[in-house]
């Protein structure tokens, strides 16, 4: 029977080594080898086991697109989309068209992804005729993207839309007029009427 308990304990025991292996690997994105070497002079205790094997380890944060957090490609596009859409417009008028970007992406009627929402079909004429491809951002939609980052910086009123004053008159016509900032006229969608 002891000889029973001793071999269950050390099958035991070599599952908490392994999950606190993989768990080790896995916090610090290190491989199995680098763990090796860095314990060939230490050996690993079992209370640095059982320590290891905690719920929080456990927990793997899940990560989504609608997240207030920008990756680095998604800052590029929406400064990008800025310097296309109003290159001569100032800080301000940069930050709310990347707003406008933001608000569609976080609306059921539109796409969820920043990517998404400035690729979307006919949406953006710098993207159409090409000058979306071939701008870089400069100094001020850097700055303005710094203005978005900051949580207590919203002008957008929660507009969808904007346009620079054409004969096309599709934004007055079908969509709520919310303001207006330099050259861009910013727009909603229309509340349905319940009658």
């Amino acid at each position: 029977m002891r000889k029973l308990l001793i071999s269950v304990g050390g099958v035991f025991g070599a599952v908490l080594v392994l999950l606190a292996v993989c768990l080790y690997s896995l916090n610090t994105r290190s491989s199995f080898r680098d763990f090796a070497a860095e314990t060939t002079h230490a050996p690993i205790t079992t209370q640095e086991i059982v320590a290891s094997v905690s719920a929080e380890n456990l927990i793997v944060p899940q990560t989504t697109e609608k997240s207030d957090c920008i990756s680095r490609k998604n800052a590029y596009l929406l400064m990008k989309i800025a310097m296309a859409e109003a290159e001569g417009e100032d800080t301000e008028g940069k930050a709310l068209v990347m707003r406008v970007v933001l608000n569609r992406v976080k609306s059921r009627e539109f796409p969820d992804t920043i990517k998404k929402v400035i690729y979307q079909e006919r949406q953006f004429s710098p993207v159409s005729n090409g000058r979306f491809d071939r701008v870089e951002p400069d100094e001020d939609c850097r700055r303005a993207f710094d203005m978005i980052q900051n949580e207590t910086w919203d002008k957008s009123r929660g507009a969808l839309y904007f346009e620079s004053k054409s004969k096309s008159t599709w934004h007055q016509d079908n969509l709520q007029f919310l303001f207006r900032h330099g050259n861009h006229y910013f727009y909603t969608d229309r509340e349905e009427d319940s009658d």
